[in-house]
């Protein structure tokens, strides 16, 4: 069977299932239909590029030390980013800090908007790093519903059981994160 054809055909949870047996290239097809979106879990909760690689190497190879004991009970992506959460979680009480804040010469200063295409692409870009600013503003909690809903496409149930929280204080955090992106970035919202 080609990879292609493996990628269409097989869910994630019957090929780590399929890799629990011994199949590595069922490995191969989940870590590439993965990879790009654990890195930018933790690249988005402000760790430096070469931190998320490496929370996201450990991630998985605790998916690979765990494969003889996997069981479905949920989404594939659930147990990754539950594995991938824990790892983050982890990180940050042995650094003794909840998050590293962006470099004080990337803080962006509010520009009028102007028509030329240069300037709308300097607003892009001063929009793209101010979003970044507002995520790494929100507190730990906030920070890591609206991630998981908005950049890995979690719903609130799932995220509410890769977090381990009820889901009424899930919906609670991302309310309240909304809010917070929305009076941050309102500079840029019209």
């Amino acid at each position: 069977m080609i990879l292609d054809e493996f990628s269409q055909q097989e869910t994630d949870e019957a090929l780590m299932l399929s890799y629990a047996s011994g199949n590595a290239e069922a490995f191969e097809q989940l870590y590439q239909r993965h990879k790009l979106i654990v890195f930018r879990f933790f690249v988005r909760q402000n760790f430096t590029n070469s931190v998320a690689e490496d929370l996201t190497h450990d991630t998985w190879v605790k998916v690979i030390n765990a494969r003889q004991g996997y069981v479905v009970t949920a989404k594939f992506t659930t147990y990754l980013f539950t594995v991938a959460r824990r790892l983050a979680i982890d990180y940050q009480q042995k650094k003794s800090h909840l998050c590293e804040v962006l470099a004080e010469d990337n803080e962006v200063k509010p520009q009028t908007i102007a028509q030329s295409s240069s300037d709308n692409e300097q607003n892009k870009q001063a929009l793209s790093v101010a979003l970044k600013q507002q995520v790494a503003l929100l507190p730990f909690e906030q920070r890591e519903v609206f991630l998981l809903k908005q950049e890995a496409g979690f719903s609130i149930e799932d995220i509410a059981n890769i977090t381990q929280q009820n889901k009424e204080k899930v919906k609670s955090r991302w309310r309240y994160a909304l809010q917070k992106m929305r009076k941050g970035l309102s500079f840029y919202v019209k």
